[in-house]
């Protein structure tokens, strides 16, 4: 199947203003440590062995950068939006809630291209669920088929990988950016 087919399909995507901005990365330029794993074990959002879709439960990034390789190209989409109120959570977390449907709709769209094993990862954790199964102690995800994780998740510097293809990702008190990534 045609990249160029997704890539134009991005395109009109990203025209329609349902997105900030969608750029392609190549797949040697998606930046994966060990520090960003750490930040999750060290538990600074406290989601981890909380969420489905964080560590541990994700997998190690090993075996992430190896099914990384299976993948052709990958494309950062980047949601952006004011907020008022710095201190209001969720209004902080409302454009994550978006990239989250968003890079869905993409995965989606992306596996009716020909990409069948296309896979989206979303910003931050997932939230599908008010608490997550995890953190209640039952042994399933209620969304199997919707919860993604995030770029952090799987130890993405998503900072630096940004920066390898033009973006500069900057923290302002009165706008949040949300990064998300799709492969295909």
């Amino acid at each position: 199947m045609d990249k160029l087919k997704v890539k134009d399909f991005l395109k009109a995507y990203e025209m329609a203003k349902k997105v900030y901005m969608i750029k392609e990365v190549l797949i040697d330029e998606i930046e994966i440590t060990q520090i960003v794993r750490d930040y999750c074990i060290q538990n600074k959002c406290e989601q981890y062995g909380a969420n489905y879709m964080c560590p541990p439960y994700v997998g190690d990034i090993e075996d992430f950068k190896k099914k990384l390789k299976t993948y052709n190209a990958g494309f950062v989409v980047i949601v952006r939006d004011n907020i008022n109120n710095p201190n209001d959570m969720e209004e902080f977390y409302k454009p994550a809630y978006k990239l989250h449907k968003i890079m869905l709709e993409l995965e989606e769209e992306a596996k009716k291209l020909g990409f069948e094993n296309s896979y989206a990862l979303i910003g931050g954790n997932c939230k599908l669920c008010k608490v997550c199964n995890a953190k209640l102690g039952i042994k399933e995800c209620n969304y199997p088929d919707k919860a993604r994780p995030s770029l952090e998740a799987m130890g993405i510097d998503v900072i630096n990988t940004c920066k390898k293809i033009g973006i500069n990702i900057e923290f302002k008190k009165d706008e949040v950016t949300w990064v998300g990534l799709l492969l295909i």
